[in-house]
């Protein structure tokens, strides 16, 4: 089944890839995140898919939402894109996520939401929320502390810095480095090894390992919303969005 920018694709070996596109950058909107939920769940409840590949055409896996045009965060009847997001985490297939190019802000969120990442040697993870003038989103609150610990997420957050692919192998960001082009088949290949185990088990182990992390998400979605809505009122915002606009360094003034 096929959709404009989002194409899921169901296979015999129990592994479905789901696909996303949005050239040239793939930003993401509400409706593109809940519609990757959507799809998700209902795989689950299909029954022949026991694991998913998460992956995006192009040269960037994902830059978050496109704050420069309009970020496509709220919906008719106040739905907000994390409460699409929370469905990622809530749904109950593993997830392992092939990361080509950046994953950027949001899209460092986006694929912190998967089990697993297979990154290219050439990707470049970064949560640049700090550089922009802003807090971070997508529960990575919660997800970068849990992959990486509490002091290497404070560094990555408080500085924005660029971490690629062999770094965040080493850091935990990412759970294996591909030759580049060959991430989504190493992701495949992956995901293929989870599906060949007992699927019962899998998901029972999975909901056992991920014991409280919905209501913990959740939490800081909440948390996190009020404070970039907050700081999306401040000059620090305004000019952290100009000098990404204009290629220059950032002149923050506390404000």
């Amino acid at each position: 089944m096929t959709q404009p920018e989002l194409t899921v694709v169901p296979g015999d070996d129990h592994v479905a890839t789901l696909e996303f596109d949005r050239p040239p950058s793939n930003y993401f909107s509400l409706d593109l995140i809940a519609r990757m939920a959507d799809a998700c769940e209902e795989l689950a409840a299909g029954g022949q898919t026991r694991a998913i590949v998460l992956c995006s055409a192009g040269r960037v896996f994902c830059a978050g939402a496109d704050f420069a045009a309009g970020p496509e965060l709220s919906g008719n009847g106040g739905l907000h894109l994390y409460d699409a997001a929370q469905r990622l985490f809530e749904q109950p297939l593993p997830i392992v996520a092939a990361i080509q190019g950046a994953a950027i802000g949001g899209g460092l969120g986006l694929a912190m939401a998967a089990d697993f990442r297979v990154a290219s040697a050439n990707a470049r993870f970064a949560a640049n929320f700090a550089l922009l003038g802003i807090h971070q989103g997508f529960a990575l609150s919660v997800t970068l502390p849990a992959a990486i610990g509490r002091q290497a997420a404070l560094e990555l957050l408080y500085t924005g810095r660029r971490v690629r692919g062999d770094e965040a192998v080493t850091l935990g960001l990412a759970d294996a480095l591909a030759q580049p082009g060959e991430e989504r088949k190493q992701a495949h290949a992956f995901a293929t090894r989870i599906a060949a185990a007992a699927p019962l088990a899998v998901r029972s182990i999975r909901a056992t390992m991920r014991t409280g992390l919905a209501g913990q998400v959740r939490a800081a979605m909440e948390r996190e919303r009020t404070e970039q809505e907050r700081l999306m009122q401040t000059t620090d915002w305004r000019e952290g969005l100009a000098a990404v606009r204009d290629r220059r360094p950032a002149n923050f003034t506390g404000e």
